[in-house]
Formats: structure tokens, sequence, C-alpha cells
């Protein structure tokens, strides 16, 4: 399936090393990315309207069939919408998302997780995510997480990144997005180490701080 079609938005980069520090060429600089914020904002603007109004139209009373059609319809229509793939993400897979107010069951979430249909709105993403588009969505704050990893573990990481010509952040990142086969999770009965999730909130909404290996 192919979604480039509907690429609405593209974005320009401007070289560190075309750039000067002169008063002038600051002057000049100003507007254009002005202009960049206030068109990101404004797109940002029509993709929360649009996405407020397909979550308020959703019939959780439909069958499972119907509910997850109207979640792909609603996922296609936001991605050709999506200013940064966060956005798309947050909307639509997301805690709040579209995902979780259709399929909020267990195991009707299992069974979608598995479908086609899920691997199509992951296909979306990942088309959002080679765009040349914000790699931070200035609507969102950002977390960063610490792993605790062996050394053996981290030189693989490196090495795939390397071969991918990706960073590790971005490799990372697609782990993440990835559904993860629970029978591939160990369990222990040893007391849960490290922050538990919500604690941050708890906090006053403080970042995460840890190492960035990108």
């Amino acid at each position: 399936m192919n979604f480039e079609g509907n690429a609405t938005t593209s974005w320009t980069a401007t070289s560190a090393d075309t750039r000067t520090d002169s008063p002038a060429t600051k002057k000049l600089s100003a507007k254009p990315l002005d202009e960049a914020g206030e068109k990101l904002a404004a797109e940002m603007k029509v993709f929360n309207d649009v996405a407020s109004e397909l979550k308020a139209s959703m019939n959780l009373n439909a069958s499972y069939e119907s509910r997850v059609q109207a979640l792909v319809g609603a996922a296609a229509e936001l991605f050709g919408l999506a200013p940064t793939w966060t956005a798309f993400y947050r909307e639509i897979l997301g805690a709040d998302g579209v995902m979780k107010k259709c399929v909020c069951t267990g195991p009707e979430m299992a069974t979608f997780e598995c479908s086609a249909e899920h691997g199509k709105l992951l296909e979306m993403l990942t088309v959002l995510r080679s765009r040349d588009l914000p790699e931070n969505d200035p609507h969102e704050q950002q977390r960063m997480i610490t792993v605790r990893i062996p050394k053996s573990l981290h030189d693989s990481i490196c090495e795939e990144a390397n071969e991918l010509a990706v960073s590790v952040n971005k490799l990372c990142i697609s782990r993440l997005l990835q559904k993860v086969d629970k029978s591939m999770i160990p369990t222990s009965s040893q007391k849960r180490r490290g922050r538990r999730p919500g604690a941050v909130a708890a906090k006053g909404n403080e970042p995460e701080t840890g190492e960035d290996f990108s």
C-alpha cells in the first residue's frame, strides 16, 4: 500500500555552514523561520480539529469490524494532514488515540495488533517518519529514558544502526513502535527496579534525564 500520494507538506532546512551571526543575516533569516513556525501552527490546528471531529464521530457500539474500518479510515485522513509523525502517533496509536478508543478491550486489542489493518497504521507511521518533517513536535514535550543494557547488546545496536545508516535513537524508536511478543518478555519474582510509569507526571512533568547514545 503506497501512501506517498497523500503528501501535502514539504520542509526545507538551512545548512548550518551557510549561516552567519551578522545582524543583517539574523534579520533576513528571522522572517522565514517565523513563517515556518506559523505554517506549522496552522497545520497543527487543522490536524487537531479534524482529529477531534473523528474521535467524536466514532460509534463505540458498532461491531468490531466496523470500528476497525472506522479506525483505518480516520488514520488515512489524518495521514494526509499530519504535520509531524508525532502528531499522527499521538492521535491514532497513542494512549488517548483513536485505536485505544475503538479497540479498547484486551482480546480485541490482541487480535487487532496481529491484523493487516494494524500493519497499515504502522506503515503510514513509517512513511511519515521517513519524510523531511520536523524531528520534534513543538506541541508535545520530549522525554528521555535511561536503559541499562550490557555493552555487548549496545555494540550490536550500534552496529545495526551503522548498517542501516540511521542513528541509534531512530533505530530504538522504531523498535519501540513495534508490537512485542509477551512470551518473549521474561518474568521475575524480584522487586521491580527503576522509575515506575507515571512517576514523572507526579513530580510536576519534569523531563526524564539519561544518556543519549544517538
